[in-house]
């Protein structure tokens, strides 16, 4: 039961949005959000009530430095909003993190935690002992007439798990729960599109999910009801909230100089493309006439519609020719305009921002400034309809 209040942390890195929710399940209800920025929380206003002295301004040409001068604010941060600690359940996003979908005879518990403790590594083709590998079963299927396990294996970089449990032994925190982001939105996504309790719900088949961040973007395709792939990727969105109130760029960029953009696919530093087969063609983008020239946000997210092409001809190939039928968005820029209409535009897949039958939380007099941005934060519903 989830009906009592419960205190939920979305962590990335040095950022943090903290949740105090109640409610279950759809009823879900938002009593207060508190966000922490890292280096650039000593400007925000959440420091107005502590003296300047207490603050420490970021020294960028010594990151140890940086790290610890980042974590002393948000323990201090931690204070002044009173945050319980140990009532506190996490879900972390962090870079560099593997997924793998194993299919396993059904073990008891014990044999299956030997087995995925002692024999995890053949299922990566990478060096295993540079990551911490957590798992998770998430159904029982019937294959030649025996049963089944779907199992999740989530590998996450040893250097930055050590990295975070620093943090948190730093501000006295031992964590009771930690979950994987990914795995929550999936688990948020699963239950509204009907496959939870709601017999009378007719379920989206397969749907793809874009957790749209400031600096990184998580991909997550479910195939009816249950996680099928995920990846992530650097991009560079969050100076957009600087530069307009709604956070889109006011003007686009010069017709000529995006066409070329378009053209090359030259921006700046992009992240190339995940190519999971070699035979497998990326789905082609959208042409761009004189008469239809993209935004600099189009732009930027032109790695994203790269990226997601090729996981959804991956999709198709296991699934004869089918792509996902649905593309939702959510994450921190999920409030930018136009995002529905630029995912259509390129990807040729409905797409909406937000979450399946509309559904989204109430919030309370208190948090009603966030209201509005009732679309960010999936990761953290996920982890507060997890029932364990």
């Amino acid at each position: 039961m989830i009906g009592k209040q419960q205190w939920l942390a979305l962590v990335r890195g040095n950022r943090w949005t903290l949740a105090k929710v109640s409610g279950r399940r759809k009823n879900l209800k938002i009593h207060q959000i508190f966000e922490f920025e890292g280096e650039s929380a000593f400007q925000r206003e959440e420091f107005d009530e502590l003296d300047d002295a207490e603050i420490m301004p970021p020294v960028h040409n010594n990151p140890e430095q940086d790290w610890l001068d980042s974590t002393a604010n948000l323990k201090k941060w931690l204070r002044k909003q009173r945050v319980p600690l140990k009532k506190v359940k996490y879900t972390l996003s962090c870079p560099g993190v593997i997924t793998r979908m194993i299919t396993l005879p059904k073990l008891t518990n014990k044999d299956l935690e030997k087995l995925l403790t002692e024999q995890v590594d053949q299922y990566f083709t990478l060096n295993i002992s540079d990551y911490i590998v957590e798992y998770r079963i998430l159904e029982k299927v019937q294959e030649e007439g025996q049963e089944r396990l779907r199992v999740l294996l989530v590998a996450i970089p040893l250097n930055e798990w050590e990295k975070q449990w620093k943090r948190w032994d730093s501000i006295g925190v031992t964590p009771k729960l930690v979950d994987f982001s990914a795995d929550c939105i999936c688990r948020l996504y699963r239950y509204l599109s009907g496959w939870g309790e709601d017999k009378n719900q007719v379920p989206v088949a397969d749907m793809a999910i874009v957790d749209l961040g400031k600096d990184r973007v998580e991909l997550v395709l479910i195939e009816h009801g249950v996680f099928f792939l995920y990846s992530d990727m650097d991009i560079s969105l969050g100076d957009f909230l600087e530069q307009g109130e709604t956070g889109v760029l006011t003007e686009p960029a010069e017709k000529d100089e995006l066409s070329e953009l378009l053209e090359t696919n030259e921006l700046g530093n992009p992240n190339e493309p995940i190519k999971l087969f070699e035979e497998i063609e990326p789905i082609e983008l959208v042409d761009h006439d004189e008469t239809n020239v993209p935004d600099e946000l189009e732009v930027r997210l032109l790695p994203v519609f790269n990226t997601l092409s090729e996981f959804l001809n991956f999709f198709a190939s296991r699934h004869y020719g089918k792509s996902v039928d649905q593309i939702f968005i959510t994450g921190e820029c999920a409030d930018y305009a136009n995002l529905e209409a630029l995912f259509e535009k390129n990807m040729g897949i409905q797409s909406r921002v937000g979450f399946p039958e509309d559904w989204r939380p109430k919030f309370t007099r208190k948090s009603r400034d966030f209201a509005e941005q009732w679309m960010k934060y999936g990761s953290l519903y996920g982890l507060a309809i997890r029932e364990d």
